[in-house]
């Protein structure tokens, strides 16, 4: 199964009241994280790479953003097409176009994604693209997961996805790595923060299937006071200016 067709199937249902888009919600404090970086939106372009269910999207137009909304999975942009129509959002433009391609929506004011970055290759080609892609004064945000822990790193290659441990995405993407991070720093000046631990927690999720997954929290939230511990956490945001 190709990527385009693992999430063609992802995007099919589930989202709220079945159509196959996901309303902003509380739950996910990156959105008010990435807004806190953006400074008002009302009135500039923010291209949404990966929009998939289209949270993100529906989050920037509802703060007055025209939003650019990019997937390469025609469903997702289908879904939130249709979606916008009905509930008469006139603000949200949908495109299906590989993250590789935004240059070809000419520079814009803002970029946000989220899980996104760690599915490009080759990602010295995308940082390129990316800084074509925002224009000068512009900002990008993006929600990640993070390869700096080789043992995670060595976890994924050999344990996941095999015998009982699931996988969750498609088989060409992989953590973002630091490299890839600095390739990033080439072209922007990039804030990189761990607002969480997310480790231990890792281990109830995969291997015990969610039990013990209240004290592996509790270890994650301790080790997360220390600072040179944070940078292993398997989640991360990068701020771009």
């Amino acid at each position: 199964m190709t990527a385009v067709e693992f999430w063609d199937k992802r995007f099919s249902s589930g989202g709220d009241q079945g159509s196959g888009v996901r309303k902003p919600s509380a739950a996910h404090p990156y959105l008010e994280h990435a807004l806190e970086h953006f400074g008002d939106v009302k009135g500039r372009t923010v291209i949404d790479i990966g929009c998939g269910r289209g949270e993100a999207t529906l989050y920037f137009a509802g703060h007055g953003a025209h939003v650019i909304a990019v997937d390469t999975s025609e469903v997702a942009i289908r879904n939130l097409t249709q979606f916008c129509a009905e509930e008469g959002i006139g603000s949200v433009d949908g495109r299906v176009l590989s993250a590789m391609d935004i240059g070809e929506l000419g520079p814009q004011d803002l970029v946000y994604g989220s899980m996104i970055l760690h599915h490009l290759e080759p990602f010295e080609e995308f940082a390129r693209t990316l800084r074509a892609a925002i224009r000068p004064g512009g900002k990008g945000y993006f929600y990640e997961n993070n390869a700096a822990s080789r043992t995670m790193v060595w976890f994924r290659r050999h344990v996941v996805g095999k015998m009982w441990v699931p996988k969750h995405g498609d088989d060409d993407e992989f953590p973002l790595e630091p490299h890839e991070v600095d390739e990033l720093r080439k072209h922007f000046t990039v804030e990189q923060s761990f607002p969480e631990l997310l480790y231990f927690e890792l281990a109830s999720s995969y291997l015990l299937k969610g039990k013990l997954a209240g004290p592996t929290k509790k270890i994650d939230a301790t080790l997360h006071r220390f600072e040179p511990i944070r940078r292993y956490s398997y989640r991360q945001e990068l701020r771009l200016s």
